[in-house]
């Protein structure tokens, strides 16, 4: 089985400046695996212990609802106070889906289209804009084929996310492009100027709108961006760097907040379970919040691979035997966390899991645990 054929699958390592948050290992042990009245909690526990990780939360779903989700372990590695479905996780990239989403709803109120040009939304840059990213397009910056480099690299002064990200656009129109426009190059620079876009037409912040537009209508109510849980105590999962080290929850210690387009989020694996049925609704034909031909536009490879699939909005498309056909999929981490969703659109099912714990390498620390709940679905062990 290849966890490898998704390019799209790219650890999102953008790392926060939160090293003062960070407290050194105290000696602490993983729990051991238990027994669990739930089977899946069972199977996930016992990969949580395997993989040495604090905490491991995970769902199955369907296009017509969630079949079960279940997280296992504690807040803290070795500590006391254990997880529930309800705790919240960090997506990291995998809410690149929710940037997509809410440029969808624009274009479907008429006040963007996919190919509305970086020059039509930002005629105020028009003598400082770089030739080259004047016909850039809004699918253009959500299938990594704007030519932006990975991740800006600036000093900000402005006080708000919204302003700081105009910040960020107005320098970054005038970098030069790292590849040519249509060439793909991951980027997240790239969805933070969406972000902008959205801001740009849309007349409000970013967070904002997703929270109105997207989280409150899919009742998504555990999501949120930046610091999870209170200063000082482990109401949710606090982070770990990849030697079990606990990170602080403080407002520092996430992800810059011009980074929410990219991999801002978080919620509980039960809310992304959610968010992930109504995705695989969409998929089956039944969208709600968008137009059907708005939902497909996103989930449709733009830039393609070998297999048919490739890069689409926010979203991996690959051919997968194993999994059962065609399949979206995404990682995502700050550094701190992991996530991974793969949704099999053939069979209309799909799997989640995350995780509080970073990860040493480049490697998908969870593949093994993805693995092992698609086989749990598909060999009827949910049943």
């Amino acid at each position: 089985m290849n966890r490898c054929i998704l390019f799209f699958t790219i650890l999102m390592t953008m790392m926060v400046s939160c090293q003062r948050t960070i407290l050194g290992p105290d000696g602490a042990k993983p729990l051991p695996a238990t027994g669990h009245p739930s089977h899946l909690a069972t199977v996930l526990d016992s990969m949580r212990y395997a993989l040495d990780l604090p905490a491991l939360a995970g769902a199955i779903m369907t296009d017509t609802g969630v079949v079960e989700a279940a997280a296992v372990g504690c807040r803290r590695y070795g500590g006391e106070e254990n997880v529930t479905v309800n705790d919240q996780f960090h997506l990291g990239s995998c809410g690149k889906s929710f940037t997509a989403v809410l440029i969808g709803l624009l274009v479907d109120e008429g006040k963007l289209s996919w190919t509305t040009t970086l020059q039509e939304v930002f005629p105020d840059y028009a003598g400082t804009m770089r030739p080259e990213y004047r016909d850039v397009t809004v699918r253009d910056l959500l299938t990594h084929c704007s030519g932006f480099m990975r991740d800006p690299d600036l000093t900000l002064h402005a006080s708000t996310p919204r302003e700081r990200r105009a910040e960020v656009v107005a320098w970054a129109l005038e970098q030069p492009p790292v590849v040519k426009r249509g060439q793909q190059l991951y980027s997240n620079l790239g969805f933070t100027i969406a972000g902008a876009v959205a801001e740009k037409v849309a007349e409000s912040s970013y967070e904002d709108l997703v929270v109105t537009r997207i989280l409150q209508p899919l009742g998504l109510a555990t999501a949120g961006f930046g610091q999870m849980g209170t200063e000082g105590r482990e109401d949710e999962p606090l982070q770990h760097t990849p030697a079990h080290a606990p990170v602080i929850a403080t407002p520092d210690a996430h992800l810059q907040d011009i980074s929410n387009p990219a991999g801002g989020l978080y919620m509980s694996v039960r809310d992304w379970a959610k968010y992930c049925r109504w995705v695989l609704a969409c998929e089956a034909g039944h969208a709600t919040l968008l137009r059907q031909e708005t939902a497909r536009a996103i989930t449709t490879p733009v830039v393609l691979s070998p297999d048919g699939g490739g890069s689409a909005c926010g979203w991996g498309v690959e051919y997968a035997d194993w999994v059962g056909g065609r399949v979206l999929s995404h990682t995502g981490s700050n550094g701190f966390n992991y996530a991974e969703v793969i949704l099999c659109t053939d069979l209309d099912y799909g799997i989640i899991v995350m995780t509080n714990q970073g990860s040493a390498s480049s490697a998908n620390p969870l593949a093994p645990v993805a693995t092992r709940l698609i086989k749990y679905y598909r060999e009827g062990e949910s049943k």
